[in-house]
């Protein structure tokens, strides 16, 4: 419930700025039109007729906000609609603006019948100006808004401190006498060391075992984990545990070092702490990644339906059970979610065998499922998770939980794979292959990590080129 409050939150923020964006998008075009309208006038003496635009400008009056809408979220402008640098605003709408009005200019103005090719230059350029300008005002005011009101204390993210050491305690002394504001209003502590607390006890809302109750109660958005053990078992169990409650979770700058490397920030109310949950992804990357999904997916279900049917009826009639088979794994932030894949064993009963992983040579493979798996065709159907957005189509493999607990017993720094969405190929997958036991799982870990630390699209086509290969030559198994 948290998790959903605080994720209604964001997208009130954001619709806010999409509809300012909207509004300025309406104004921008109807100055523009405006303006070509006054240009022509000016021109009719001498020209006769400068030019006939072939649009229309009423029709386009809900066509032109669309475009800029989807343009401004392929920039990734809406997804962190409270972590906003001005700086940082500024040349991110001046960049998306500039090749939003490219397209614009040669989707609707090219065309246009014209005496001089100045004319072309001319309306680009106002075009350009006019809607950085108007846009970049809108913004900015409701930036500013946000801001100020942040900084005063008159909106807050009501946050636990886990840990009640002296990091803790200077953590919490450390926000309290910000000025401005840093955004965290401080609810109390998660006592870890019950034997060494150095806050005030009044402020100590219970231990480990309380936090699902606490987050909960107190309608917490935001964790800043401040404990003194630097030991990184301590650190990732407690990462792992807040996964599932879906809020922010941060560390000082020193320990997110310590724990994955590199800082990125940037945040309109000056938090001196970063988020675990951040993806390395450049926010228009991570956009244009879903959209590359989305497309590729439908696309892929398109063009291999014959394929699917006929898989479809070969599962079906090799033995009795479902043509598809479904589990829960765990997928980002660490929501379950069913995965989907063709069924390639035998039906067997729901016992104990749901968590017995497959090995070569397995007799409860069918011999359909086996040529299945060995070119990887079984994992089709998680087409429709990557549409669902529960999956994408790069991204670390998603695990059950049943084996999730046993390797963060031995590997806690499993628990970074959940910042990004679990996909159905992975940089592990490609260079490691399937992992038949827990410590295979966790050699083939340090591949997804690897990925997670140097996450771009480019990655994500180089492990599409290796995946296709991989299934081409038929070493799937």
């Amino acid at each position: 419930m948290k998790g959903i409050q605080q994720k209604n939150k964001k997208e009130r923020q954001a619709r806010k700025y999409i509809s300012l964006d909207i509004v300025a998008s309406l104004l921008a075009w109807f100055l523009f039109f405006l303006f070509r309208r006054i240009e022509i006038e000016s021109t009719f003496i001498q020209n006769i007729q400068l030019f006939s635009p072939i649009y229309n400008f009423w029709k386009l009056l809900f066509g032109v906000p669309v475009f800029w809408i989807f343009i401004f979220w392929l920039s990734g402008y809406y997804n962190k609609p409270f972590q906003k640098s001005r700086v940082t605003e500024f040349f991110q709408t001046l960049i998306s603006v500039f090749f939003g009005s490219i397209l614009l200019f040669f989707i609707l103005l090219i065309d246009d019948p014209v005496i001089s090719y100045k004319y072309y230059y001319l309306s680009f350029v106002v075009l350009f100006l006019i809607y950085f300008v108007v846009v970049y005002t809108f913004r900015c005011i409701l930036t500013s808004v946000t801001t100020y009101n942040i900084h005063n204390k008159i909106w807050g993210f009501n946050t636990l401190i886990i840990g009640s050491g002296e990091k803790a305690k200077k953590t919490y002394e450390m926000l309290q006498n910000s000025k401005p504001a840093t955004g965290n209003n401080i609810i109390g502590f998660i006592s870890t060391d019950k034997y060494n607390n150095s806050v005030d006890k009044h402020l100590i809302l219970g231990g480990p075992i309380d936090m699902a109750r606490i987050i909960k109660e107190k309608n917490i958005e935001e964790t800043i984990i401040a404990i003194d053990s630097e030991d990184r078992g301590d650190l990732f169990s407690i990462i792992n545990q807040l996964y599932q409650y879906n809020v922010g979770i941060s560390f000082p700058p020193h320990l997110y070092d310590f724990l994955v490397g590199g800082i990125r920030q940037s945040a309109i109310y000056a938090v001196p702490f970063v988020n675990i949950l951040e993806n390395k992804m450049p926010e228009w990357q991570q956009n244009m990644k879903r959209l590359s999904d989305i497309v590729f997916s439908a696309l892929g279900i398109i063009i291999t339906s014959p394929l699917l049917l006929f898989l479809a009826c070969k599962v079906k009639l090799s033995s009795p059970g479902n043509v598809f088979f479904t589990q829960e794994r765990i997928g980002l932030h660490g929501e379950p979610f069913r995965i989907m894949k063709f069924r390639t064993m035998y039906e067997r009963p729901k016992a104990d065998e749901d968590h017995e992983l497959t090995h070569a040579n397995d007799e409860r493979v069918t011999p359909i499922g086996k040529t299945m798996r060995k070119y990887r065709l079984d994992e089709l159907p998680q087409l429709f998770n990557v549409i669902k957005g529960e999956m994408s189509l790069v991204g670390p493999r998603p695990e059950q939980k049943f084996y999730i607990k046993q390797i963060l017993e031995k590997a806690p720094h499993y628990a970074l794979i959940h910042k990004v969405k679990p996909g159905i190929t992975s940089w592990g997958m490609v260079k490691y292959g399937y992992a038949d036991n827990v410590e295979k799982m966790i050699d083939r870990l340090q591949y997804d990590i690897l990925y997670i630390e140097n996450i771009s699209l480019l990655i994500d086509v180089k492990i599409l080129i290796y995946t296709i290969k991989t299934i081409l030559s038929g070493e799937g198994i």
